[in-house]
């Protein structure tokens, strides 16, 4: 049964957080996972579906390992389980409490599968993974903390290891360059190792892999 404490509090703390600014998105995302669910739909939406089993095709071609995988915002844990049977070790991680609890439903608690509630920024683990998965999420980081977040990035991956993006081109129009597919700020620490651009009639959508810099 659903707190009804908790959904006020974070309910006032998501309201406290819009209105001053505080960048802090934990309470917004409590609030809608607790209040709907599946908020964004990822569990039926044809389009969320498709992009999910093209990235997941993808990844599967492009990486070079297969031992461990982090998942950077893992929402309801639809695109978790998808990955369950395809690496040894993934560690789902979501600012929200309340998405790590519908995770591990999606998962079935899968033995494989541990989760880390955490923002990017904050994230501390003690390993490194051959596929971080960022699917969207990169866009709630503030372009003063960009810098921050690709070093957490770097900190995480193996020598060898893949940074999963999936940016929506609709976003671009009359965005500064620094939204676009976050080229030009992980493009500083990494280099694209491959991409695919999918002109998806309801939003366009790309799927980018960087890697540390050859050479």
């Amino acid at each position: 049964m659903a707190n009804p404490l908790a959904s006020a509090w974070h309910q006032v703390r998501y309201a406290i957080d819009r209105t001053f600014k505080t960048g802090n998105r934990r309470h917004e995302f409590e609030h809608k996972y607790r209040k709907h669910g599946d908020y964004f739909g990822y569990e039926k939406k044809p389009y969320e579906l498709t992009k999910y089993e093209r990235t997941l095709a993808l990844v599967k071609q492009w990486r070079t390992g297969s031992e461990s995988a982090l998942e950077i915002g893992c929402s309801v844990g639809v695109f978790t389980a998808m990955i369950v049977p395809e690496f040894q070790h993934i560690t789902a991680v979501d600012i929200a409490g309340e998405a790590l609890e519908l995770t591990r439903k999606q998962t079935g608690d899968a033995k494989n599968v541990g989760y880390v509630q955490s923002d990017l920024l904050s994230l501390k683990l003690d390993r490194q993974f051959d596929v971080i998965f960022c699917a969207e999420v990169l866009m709630y980081i503030r372009e003063k903390d960009a810098g921050e977040a690709c070093r957490v990035l770097d900190a995480r991956l193996k020598p060898r290891g893949i940074i999963i993006e999936v940016s929506q081109q609709d976003r671009l129009s009359g965005r500064p360059k620094f939204f676009h597919g976050w080229d030009a700020v992980l493009g500083q620490y990494f280099e694209v190792a491959h991409r695919e651009r999918f002109d998806d009639p309801e939003r366009p959508y790309e799927i980018i892999a960087y890697r540390r810099r050859q050479g």
